[in-house]
């Protein structure tokens, strides 16, 4: 299993992405990514993922969101310990801009309890690539020097926008970054790794 996106791979300790990504940036990216759940390509939570932003249904997306904050919920109730202290919560910024702002941005800042407190959003992108490591494209617009942040994001595909946020946190003095993800996509033939009871924190001991 790879030691940063958490997918399977065949006796390699990193997939080939995360290996391209550790190959040019190293120690800058984030110290541990959380995929709360594999996210297979046919299935109903890639779906939500897709959707709970850009749906034009009003209602679709409020339902979507709702869903996706029980699955925060329910992960963090259970898993609070495992991803350590943090002082600030935050989440990778989308590239498309909203009038309403960022659904996450909602759910982490006033919906959840073991969040709202802690939550700031700290990061801006100038770029609409999502699939290339491009820090250079994030901006950080808060004092992070020291703090241990809790980088949130909806789903991984590449990791690129996890990473390319990690890495500009750090360069603007963040002491850790631990990324948080609702969904790691995968394809349908991936094994699970773990499920509601033993998160990826949790398996390593």
């Amino acid at each position: 299993m790879c030691l940063v996106c958490r997918r399977t791979t065949s006796g390699f300790s990193r997939c080939w992405q995360c290996n391209q990504h550790f190959q040019s940036c190293g120690a800058e990216l984030a110290d541990e990514v959380v995929p709360i759940s594999m996210a297979a390509e046919s299935g109903q939570l890639v779906h939500v993922l897709r959707n709970y932003k850009y749906s034009r249904n009003p209602a679709v997306r409020r339902q979507f969101t709702n869903e996706l904050a029980g699955v925060l919920a329910t992960f963090l109730a259970r898993h609070r310990r495992c991803l350590g202290e943090f002082d600030t919560v935050t989440i990778v910024p989308g590239t498309k801009q909203r009038k309403d702002g960022h659904p996450l941005a909602d759910v982490l800042g006033r919906r959840l309890t073991t969040t709202s407190s802690a939550f700031a959003e700290v990061l801006a992108t100038t770029g609409d690539n999502t699939r290339l490591l491009r820090p250079d494209e994030y901006v950080v617009h808060a004092d992070v020097a020291g703090e241990r942040i809790l980088l949130v994001d909806d789903q991984w595909t590449s990791g690129a926008s996890l990473q390319s946020s990690a890495i500009a946190l750090r360069r603007a003095g963040a002491a850790r970054v631990t990324g948080l993800v609702i969904g790691r996509r995968v394809d349908t033939r991936a094994p699970g790794t773990f499920d509601w009871d033993t998160c990826v924190l949790c398996r390593q001991g």
